[in-house]
């Protein structure tokens, strides 16, 4: 019995095709899920090195930024 099995080109294809219709919520909940343990990670070590009960929103992101990228002035 012969199956017709997609190519991995048109596999990922098809793969981007169904996220370009996504909204960007649908999107950001998506890397959430995906990314859910390695977010849940950084998170703890980001907390383990700064206090950000007082931080702004810009402050925890530049954190973020700077820990991901290694940048040196951000």
């Amino acid at each position: 019995m012969n199956t017709i099995q997609e190519q991995p080109s048109s596999v990922f294809a098809s793969m981007v095709d169904k996220l370009r219709y996504k909204s960007e919520a649908e999107l950001k909940m998506l890397y959430q899920r995906f990314f859910s343990d390695e977010l849940k990670e950084e998170w703890r070590v980001l907390t383990d090195e700064t206090d950000f009960r007082d931080a702004k929103e810009e402050d925890i992101i530049k954190a973020i930024q700077k820990n991901r990228y290694d940048l040196k002035d951000v």
